[in-house]
């Protein structure tokens, strides 16, 4: 619009030094560029935009600026548009755009006339138009290098910090990796321990069982019905013990909830009345409610197996396992006792790392007690164990209470 109504309005307006932008030539040269600039942001495709704008920059303040000769003030914009394009648009293309700039300065500097000016003045005037056009040229051409230097300085940076961002990534991936790998492992120990008992039991059960099935292959209808109700009571009372291994062995995220300590406790009973061995007789001691506490229930299980696995070994013989359960003000807690060896001091301060273990070689990871303090410590609790050699080891897991208001979450 601005060079139309330069064409239209202004006597000789078309390219003059003397018309505001020097005339309508400059407008019009940039417009179709500055226009492309414009098209290519609308797609995003933001190079494309970048390299117009600065075509469309440059074309108008040389045109602008060549009727107004080298000495015009707005000559000095090109050092800060060669730094500015060299950092925008990469080395090559900003380099490419800046050399036109020069060229274009130097050869105003040639095409000005000296007009009516006698040879002395012209001389002078000579002298100190080629020394300004070819220090700007200079200077422009620094400004060009140091956009340069600083688009690769920018290049570089970028590169690196990507590389660390995949390097993190992959570290992160592998870390989560062997974390699934832990969680798996930490089970690994429990589940072997308490298939042996389960296998155990259930051995004793189809002996049970068998021996039903035969009197029912003899008696009378009426016993038929009997023995069989029979074995399907005692087909119930063996279903827990497998759903408890299928769930330990399953390798599944801990997902913690409103838990009510209180119920899994005596669940836990008695699934373990029916794993351990008529000689160990396991009793529950626990409040008939307790304060709800933010945990995962099956990793308490999982803990709590893991403790009355230990404690079962540690019991030569006969002898009792006591899970007790209650609660303080600020917290609730659960032991889980034995009649067993117990352990020295030294041992002690080392159950909970990881691969220690007391057993013979090829009977244990030393990954129980381990997995136990992991999910402690997960659940924001505490893990104590008080032991003395011959009168048997205690250990107590404290659990923060849940804040008030808190919502349940389903698993």
């Amino acid at each position: 619009m601005f060079g139309v109504g330069c064409l239209l309005l202004v006597e000789g307006g078309f390219w003059s030094a003397h018309v505001p932008w020097s005339g309508a030539l400059p407008a019009l040269s940039a417009a179709p560029l500055f226009l492309a600039a414009w098209f290519g942001w609308r797609r995003h495709h933001l190079q494309r935009a970048a390299l117009f704008m600065f075509m469309a920059l440059f074309a108008l303040t040389i045109l602008a600026n060549w009727p107004r000769g080298v000495f015009s003030p707005a000559w000095y914009l090109h050092p800060v548009l060669a730094l500015i394009a060299t950092i925008s648009l990469g080395v090559l293309p900003g380099l490419t755009l800046t050399l036109v700039a020069t060229t274009s300065l130097l050869a105003a500097a040639g095409f000005a006339s000296t007009g009516q000016l006698d040879e002395a003045l012209a001389g002078n005037w000579d002298r100190e138009r080629w020394v300004h056009s070819t220090s700007l040229a200079a200077v422009t051409l620094a400004s060009a290098l140091a956009g340069a230097i600083v688009n690769r300085l920018i290049f570089m940076a970028l590169l690196t910090a990507e590389a660390q961002r995949r390097k993190n990534f992959e570290s992160s991936r592998a870390l989560r990796h062997r974390e699934k790998l832990l969680r798996h492992a930490l089970r690994v120990e429990t589940v072997g321990d308490l298939a042996g008992m389960v296998c155990h039991q259930l051995r004793n059960t189809f002996q049970v069982l068998m021996g039903q099935v035969t009197l029912c292959s003899i008696g009378t209808d009426e016993e038929r019905v009997r023995r069989l109700a029979m074995i399907e009571t005692t087909l119930d009372q063996a279903r827990p013990l497998l759903d408890q291994l299928m769930r330990l062995a399953h390798p599944g995220e801990e997902s913690s909830v409103l838990c009510d300590v209180a119920n899994v406790l005596r669940q836990f009973r008695e699934h373990a009345r029916l794993v351990l061995p008529g000689s160990i007789q396991i009793t529950c001691e626990s409040p008939e409610t307790l304060p709800r506490v933010q945990i995962d229930p099956h990793g308490l299980v999982h803990a709590l197996w893991n403790l009355v696995i230990n404690a079962r070994q540690a019991i030569q013989g006969s002898g009792a396992i006591t899970v007790r359960g209650g609660s303080d003000p600020h917290q609730v807690w659960i032991e889980v006792a034995d009649t067993g060896s117990g352990m020295t001091r030294e041992v002690q301060q080392r159950i909970f790392d990881p691969y220690f273990t007391t057993k013979a070689p090829g009977q244990g990871t030393g990954l129980g007690l381990t997995a136990v303090a992991r999910f402690v410590r997960a659940s924001n609790g505490l893990v104590q164990v008080e032991s003395e050699v011959g009168k048997g080891t205690t250990f107590r897991l404290r659990f923060p209470l849940a804040s008030e208001g808190r919502v349940q979450q389903t698993a």
